[in-house]
Parts: structure tokens; sequence; C-alpha cells
């Protein structure tokens, strides 16, 4: 019996130390190469960039508010105010990019199979974005926006994230220079802290890369029953309470306020003493378009539900000029890239340059 036993567990043990011996395994503390890579597109990825901003329709020229009043019998309305001083067609802002995506405790598991490497690691994901007019001291308003949550990689080909995403978004001087002093309505009465903000979203993301020069992806972000707050107070959903009370009671049960967005990268080194030219597409879409709010002071919101949801197109074209360097170009058509004139459509060209450093602190390796 002690033979049997013996002859069994020494098998065994072959056995699994063959399996183990063609298994690495690589531990980095942090790294800033994403597993689930920035979306190349998308007007809010996270990344160091300046672009002059050239508007063709939908500089900012007001602000609209929503007024959510307390009680069950009265309803949210719209108060518009305009800024002083004339606003040409074709205005120029400053858009700056502060923003990095950080990947923590990264665990990466080579194997001989289709599947490898296996990766995982818990992200970090934030940005800083700053819309100046003129020089840089005149902030028109600043956004923030940041994703925590865990990382997934198989294959060097899927990645998926799944996690909260948070953003708000804040008035710059420029606004408040625009607006105080005006008549009606006084200034007295402008809320200067109201912002766009979804605190926090729940986001599961996918893409797909089957080949190193092409890549797919899909994301949607909705706020879970328990989201801390949801403004403007017209775009929440009829189960968020304000005060004890339901803000939109009369919403239907299948409206949440979704926003999703898909996209394609596509690269190649058409000069190759530089490094790959890239061009993506990101369409963002927002349930939010199916609330109607009216432009003019006094106005009250409804719900279509027959209306289309909001789309953004953004379409970007970047050629690298060393491992860290890029110059691009970029074309948007939708919603203002600055969520507190969620309600002005714009048409922007912006030409630029990104500055995307990629390192990490390897702590473990079996190789």
């Amino acid at each position: 019996m002690r033979k049997k036993i013996f002859v069994f567990m020494l098998l065994c043990t072959v056995i699994l130390s063959s399996i183990f011996a063609k298994i690495d395994y690589k531990f980095e503390l942090a790294s800033f190469d994403p597993l689930h890579k920035e979306y190349f597109a998308d007007i809010r990825s996270p990344e160091f960039s300046l672009n002059h901003m050239t508007y063709y329709e939908g500089f900012p020229d007001r602000v609209i508010q929503d007024e959510y009043i307390n009680t069950s019998t009265e309803e949210n309305k719209i108060t518009v105010w305009n800024f002083r001083g004339d606003i040409t067609p074709k205005d120029e802002m400053i858009h700056l990019k502060l923003g990095e995506t950080l990947g923590l405790a990264r665990s990466t598991i080579s194997f001989d199979s289709f599947l490898s490497p296996i990766q995982v690691d818990y992200g970090m994901q934030g940005l800083l974005q700053q819309f100046y007019k003129g020089g840089f001291d005149d902030m028109i308003g600043y956004d923030g926006v940041y994703f925590l949550g865990w990382n997934f990689r198989i294959a060097d080909m899927i990645s998926m994230r799944i996690g909260n995403q948070h953003y708000c978004s804040h008035y710059g001087d420029e606004v408040f220079k625009r607006i105080q002093n005006n008549s009606d309505p006084s200034f007295s009465e402008f809320w200067i802290t109201y912002k766009y903000v979804r605190m926090d979203n729940f986001a599961i993301g996918l893409s797909i890369e089957p080949t190193d020069s092409f890549r797919v992806y899909g994301e949607i972000k909705y706020p879970p029953k328990d989201i801390t707050s949801c403004r403007p107070d017209m775009f929440a959903p009829n189960w968020v309470m304000r005060n004890g009370f339901y803000i939109n009671p009369d919403y239907p049960d299948d409206y949440n306020a979704r926003i999703v967005n898909v996209g394609f990268e596509i690269n190649y080194p058409i000069f190759k003493s530089l490094g790959n030219t890239t061009i993506g597409y990101d369409l963002y879409l927002y349930e939010e378009g199916k609330v109607e709010y009216d432009s003019v002071n006094g106005g009250e919101i409804t719900f279509n539900e027959d209306a289309p949801w909001e789309r953004d197109h953004n379409i970007k074209i970047a050629q690298e000029l060393n491992n860290t360097v890029s110059v691009e170009v970029n074309y948007h058509y939708g919603r203002s890239p600055f969520n507190n004139f969620y309600f002005q459509h714009t048409e922007i060209l912006s030409i630029g340059a990104r500055f995307n450093p990629k390192s990490s602190a390897v702590l473990f390796d079996t190789h």
C-alpha cells in the first residue's frame, strides 16, 4: 500500500512539475501600458495633449440650467443665461488634456496555448481636460473624468474592463465674466456650482484586436441604483430621488440614461522612419437625447420616448514622430466636448500634439 501511495505521489509530482515548467509568471507593480488600451478617437480619452480647436458651429454663447423644484406638483423648467458680447461662428479655443492610465498589481501568466498570455490588473484612469478662450488665463471650464476597476486581457487580442466611471464639469472664469451683470435674469440667480455630473457610472468595455493593425471596441455606461449623483436632474431616471422626492416619476422604466460608445482603429507605418500612422473613428450614443428641453426661459422639460439617442461623431488621424510624441488632427460633430455645454451642438476641427509615455516596474518575473 505504501509503495502504491509513493508511486502515485511521485507520478503526480512529475506531472505537475511538467505542467508548471511550461508556465511563466510575471508580476508588475505598476505599468503605464494599459491592458485595456485607451480608445484612440474618443474625445475623452485620457492622454497628455494640446489642441487648437476651430469651431464651425456651436461655440459657447449661453448657459442653460434646469431648475428642479422640490415638490411633487411643479414641473422642472429651463433657465437660459446668454453671454455678453458678440460670438462669431468661427471662434477658437485651446483644449488641454492631462491624463493617463495606470495598471497596478498586474499578473501575467504565459503558457503553451493560443490563449496565452492571460493578464489581469487593477486599473486607474484619470483625465483633467481644460478649455481656454484666447490665452491660458481665460478658462471656459474644465472636466474631471476617472475610471477605477479591473482590466483583463487574453491572448494579446481580447481585453475587457469593468468598474466605476465618474465625471463632472465646472465653469471657468470666462463663463462668469460673460454672465455677470446681465439684467435678465440677474447674476445673483445664477447657480455657480451647477455642473454636468455622473457619479459614479458602472462601465463595462470590450476590445478586440484581430491583428496588430486593427481594433474594434465598445463600451456601455449607465447609472446604478445607488448612484450618488446624476445631473442635470432632467437626465436622471425615474428611480432617482432627491430630498425624498422622485425627480422624474413620469419617465418610462426602460429609460436608464445610458451612454454607449463604439469605434475602430487602424494603424500602419506609412512613414516607416517615423512610426505608426493611426486613423480612428468613435461614435457616442446618449440616451439623454430622449429628454427634450425648451431653449426659451421658463420652458418645460418633456420626455419623448420616440426621440433618437443623441450622437457624437469623432474622427482622429495621428502620425507618430517618435516613440512618445505624435501630431494629430481631430474632427468632432455632435455634443460639445465640454460637458457643461451638453445642449450645444458643435462642429469642430482641431490640430495638436500628444505625448504618451509607456513604462512599467516589474517586481517578479520567472524568466
